[in-house]
């Protein structure tokens, strides 16, 4: 194989691949197909000049099972001590500068907050369709909108760039990196890739990095010798080759056949992503998933400029963060850890002068405050997003948002909402779906709200 000629920005070592690989897409991480009309491309208004300018990349850090708002709001922990149905251990819930939870990764939240490097909202409040059930809560939230059986954010925002020409299908002699522009790092089928009625190429479908690529490559085959044993000194026909001659032999063309195709392709792809050191002062903290993830993801994001989205589920189940039970000692210690991993992420981002790259970490509700009889919380209506980066196009807003303690009377619906809520001086809020407003707005759609039910993007956020 040739090499193609190498970018001096790049770090991996690109190559060509052979013609009729095709794209490295792996259709197997969507959901199938629901039924629900495609997208209207006439009526999306799209800039060309916002989208280059903004040259933008995003990870979205998906927190499955709705995360307490805690970590980035105790303003009124006294108040809620006292209208709790127990007691909160206050000695283990100590006010930052900034009422955020120091032992909950409070510190990762002010030093963001302090070099401008974060926005966080505090007032993201659900007023649509109050029913605080995780499977019509969460597959609206990573819609974009209200309908159920829709496609997906990432999917809309792959199928619009790619209809308005703002991504081509890549070629043979295109560098690796361009058959990716969308990456999963779930090990489940998330709603945020849901096709809808969408029919996408396959390069723009996501490849799969898990949580374990950086320790051991999942594309493969083994690290063992054995592989790459010479079977015929005339051919030099080795295990592997002969493993692959098998598979196009057996697999009908189509899908299956294009995986076992791609794999090796992925496979030195992974190998050199990971050989890149890390510059100079950054370091990830250890034992930790979100780390993990969030180095693999920001060496490809930075390493890589035709990679738009990369997306981090939770790790789990329903991601840990349904915190119906035992909840403080638990939920302190993860987002202590998702935390830390943010900060070590963005001084990898600013090492490496990468004012484009944004993160956004949300989920699909917040938590009522009173602390149960399980010594936990119950599904709420309030929750926080985290908005990091994107300096080239975000403004620096720092914390959005007041809330204030209401109750219905009920034990368990003890929860937070916007400051003067209904009322004159109304405290800014916005629905989920705003969120997916603001990274259509980012990827230079300019009318947004007809994917999101009318919800605008988060206002002032973007310049």
């Amino acid at each position: 194989m040739k090499k193609n000629i190498q970018r001096p920005e790049e770090h991996i070592d690109r190559r060509t691949f052979m013609k009729g690989l095709g794209a490295l897409g792996l259709s197997s991480v969507f959901p199938s197909t629901l039924s629900a009309a495609a997208l209207d491309y006439d009526q999306i208004q799209f800039d060309p000049n916002i989208y280059n300018d903004n040259n933008a990349q995003t990870i979205i850090v998906y927190l499955t099972g709705g995360a307490a708002e805690f970590a980035g709001n105790l303003t009124n922990l006294d108040e809620i001590n006292s209208a709790s149905q127990n007691p909160y251990p206050l000695p283990s819930m100590t006010p930052t500068q900034n009422n955020c939870w120091l032992e909950a990764g409070g510190d990762s939240i002010e030093k963001l907050l302090a070099n401008g490097d974060m926005n966080l909202f505090r007032t993201c409040f659900r007023t649509f369709d109050d029913s605080r059930s995780h499977g019509v809560c969460s597959s609206q939230a990573q819609y974009g909108q209200a309908t159920q059986g829709t496609s997906g954010i990432v999917t809309n925002i792959a199928s619009i760039l790619y209809n308005k020409g703002a991504v081509t299908e890549p070629t043979a002699n295109d560098e690796i990196g361009k058959n990716f522009p969308f990456v999963s790092m779930e090990s489940t089928i998330s709603p945020l890739y849901a096709k809808g009625g969408i029919d996408l190429p396959s390069f723009l479908e996501p490849v799969i990095f898990d949580s374990k690529s950086a320790i051991k490559n999942p594309y493969a085959r083994s690290s063992s010798p054995l592989i790459n044993r010479i079977l015929n000194t005339q051919t030099e026909e080795t295990i592997d080759n002969l493993l692959d001659t098998q598979a196009t032999q057996t697999n009908t063309p189509g899908t299956i056949q294009d995986n076992f195709d791609k794999r090796a392709i992925l496979a030195q792809y992974t190998d050199e992503l990971n050989a890149i050191p890390l510059p100079e002062g950054v370091s990830y903290p250890a034992h930790n998933e979100y780390a993990d993830k969030l180095q693999l993801a920001m060496k490809l994001l930075i390493h890589n400029a035709h990679t738009k989205v990369v997306t981090i589920g939770a790790i789990g189940g329903l991601g840990g963060w349904d915190d119906h039970q035992n909840a403080l000692a638990q939920y302190s210690n993860r987002m202590k850890q998702l935390l830390s991993a943010l900060d070590a992420a963005v001084t990898h981002m600013n090492a490496a002068a990468r004012t484009n790259i944004n993160i956004v970490v949300f989920g699909e509700f917040g938590r009522n405050l009173n602390y149960n009889n399980a010594a936990g919380w119950d599904h709420g209506n309030n929750q926080n997003v985290y908005w990091i980066g994107g300096k080239d196009y975000m403004n620096q807003m720092g914390i959005v948002g007041e809330t204030e303690l209401y109750t219905t009377g009920e034990p368990d619906r003890l929860y937070n909402r916007p400051k003067n809520f209904g009322q004159e001086g109304e405290s800014y809020h916005f629905q989920v779906f705003s969120i997916a407003a603001t990274l259509y707005n980012i990827y230079g759609i300019t009318n947004p709200e007809i994917l999101t039910d009318n919800n605008m993007p988060i206002d002032g956020l973007l310049s």
